[in-house]
């Protein structure tokens, strides 16, 4: 019997949630009609089909990488794309995927016809949308032209009245003449986000300041009185959003003198001249030295939980390197300590050391590696005759449930339960696959010894930082950093390869 699937979608001009009920109405029961047995439902809401940044297509799409179905159901062909760069593209992974499409009410097959008037539907698809997107760009430069609010949420310091026209926001404007008189005395993004903190300001969203929060604040004209529409490129030609590309500047709608001001030019315009500064010289900074982490990604704070980050500092025209917690950083929202990255990563580097590779701790080590895998092979008859006697008794389900609906007595009910059946029967199938790759494996002591060997060689070469960078994220499973003590948990990761020896 064919698995099928629905992909239902609706964008976020003019449908409501309501359309994709009724497109999965239909859908369900042309699978009806068909015979299919439907697997599973992906659905897309408030997404635009002229892009594939859809997080429910994107899963379908890998689920037919997988397998995991025969046939694709849409309503219509523009429910999976009106790009036709996208739909050329994914119809090919479907087609490799060996699964096919079918639409509702678009009945093609593989005739030159069908070929013909598939394309032309597309091209049609293709044309609505971009054509809406034109006709609706024309409405908002219509109400750009007048300096009224296009729609989103307004700069922190400004809001919108009821003829849509920005005014002020007192309160929020005294945080955002804060955060230019700040910066323009030459105080630093972090000291600028702890004094924001210290009198309870807070962004448009509510949330805490951050740093890209603040650039984005001192780089905005508007606080100028200068309205600004159409900067930003919002997608590229294949659909794909590119919200840092500027548009050229005959596109974009400037008008000075349209918004209320916050701020003076002159604070401004000395703000930007500090900004580029600051930019070229972390740029200068970066070209002369590119310091390597050699924890990156394994350190995590033990007071909120959020990872640890690398960064560098300049002390006496010294520069040194520490790991830091990310919300301490980015918002100011942990106290946590900074640690100097040498001290961090010689603690760590010496924990493996006398824990793996010291002469005393070697022998214990391999016995404990050869008693684990000796371990789990033991339980692996035990559980290969546990899997086998329920696939065995799912299979007589599903061919029982087949006999009914053989017989005539097809019913919703008993379509899901065969649905549910054959999943089952697949991640028995597929647990006693890995099940059979594993005991495949013959570990022994001299292969974990020579392994082991192997990898204190490379790690002894501490000048090699790439290397034992690798071996760092080979060993540590995490470093957890506590305001009174640091906790570093290790682990052992074995390369097999079935059927001969530890490699």
């Amino acid at each position: 019997m064919l698995r099928a699937v629905i992909y239902a979608r609706f964008s976020s001009d003019n449908q409501r949630e309501e359309s994709i009920t009724a497109q999965v109405r239909a859908c369900t029961e042309y699978c009806k009609q068909k015979g299919y047995v439907i697997v599973k439902t992906y659905t897309d809401e408030a997404r635009s089909a002229l892009t594939d940044d859809r997080p429910q297509f994107q899963q379908m799409i890998q689920d037919a990488r997988d397998g995991l179905f025969d046939a694709l159901v849409i309503h219509k062909l523009d429910r999976f794309a009106r790009n036709r760069y996208d739909s050329a593209f994914y119809k090919r992974e479907l087609r490799r995927a060996g699964a096919k499409i079918e639409s509702v009410l678009e009945h093609l097959d593989d005739s030159p016809e069908s070929i013909l008037l598939e394309s032309l539907l597309e091209g049609l698809a293709e044309y609505y949308s971009k054509n809406l997107g034109r006709e609706a760009m024309k409405g908002m430069k219509e109400t750009a032209l007048q300096a009224k609010h296009c729609g989103g949420i307004p700069p922190l310091g400004l809001d919108v009245g009821p003829d849509r026209n920005y005014i002020i926001n007192e309160h929020e404007a005294k945080a955002v003449r804060l955060i230019f008189r700040m910066y323009d005395h030459g105080f630093g993004y972090d000291r600028i986000i702890d004094e924001l903190n210290s009198f309870g300001y807070r962004t448009k969203r509510g949330g805490p300041f951050g740093k890209n929060s603040l650039h984005e604040i001192l780089k905005n004209e508007k606080y100028i009185g200068v309205y600004t529409f159409n900067k930003r490129q919002g997608r590229t030609a294949y659909g794909r959003k590119n919200n840092r590309r500027q548009k050229p500047k005959d596109e974009i709608i400037r008008i000075p003198g349209a918004i209320p001001a916050i701020i003076d030019e002159d604070l401004f315009n000395r703000v930007q001249e500090r900004m580029i500064k600051r930019k070229q010289n972390l740029e200068r900074a970066r070209q002369k030295a590119k310091t390597l982490f050699l924890l990156s990604g394994l350190v995590h704070c033990g007071v909120c939980g959020t990872a640890y980050i690398g960064n560098t500092a300049t002390n006496n025209g010294t520069r040194y390197g520490y790991y830091e917690c990310g919300a301490r950083d980015r918002t100011r929202t942990c106290t946590n300590r900074r640690i100097r990255k040498n001290v961090l990563e010689n603690m760590v580097l010496e924990e493996i050391d006398q824990s793996i590779f010291a002469p005393g701790v070697r022998p214990a080590l391999v016995k404990k590696i050869i008693d684990y895998y000796n371990q789990l092979f033991n339980q692996s008859d035990d559980e290969a005759k546990y899997l086998e006697k329920e696939l065995k008794r799912v299979r007589t389900a599903i061919g029982n449930l087949l006999r009914l609906i053989e017989q005539g007595q097809v019913s919703d009910a008993l379509v899901q339960q065969l649905t549910r059946r054959e999943q089952e029967a697949a991640r028995l199938q597929q647990d006693l696959e890995k099940l059979a790759a594993r005991t495949a494996i013959n570990l022994t002591r001299k292969d974990v010894e020579h392994y082991l060997e192997g990898l204190y060689e490379q790690f002894k070469d501490k000048e090699n930082e790439e290397l034992i960078k690798l071996l760092a994220q080979q060993f540590v499973a995490k470093v957890t950093v506590f305001e009174d003590e640091i906790k570093v948990d290790l682990k052992i990761v074995l390369v097999t390869i079935g059927g001969g020896g530890g490699n």
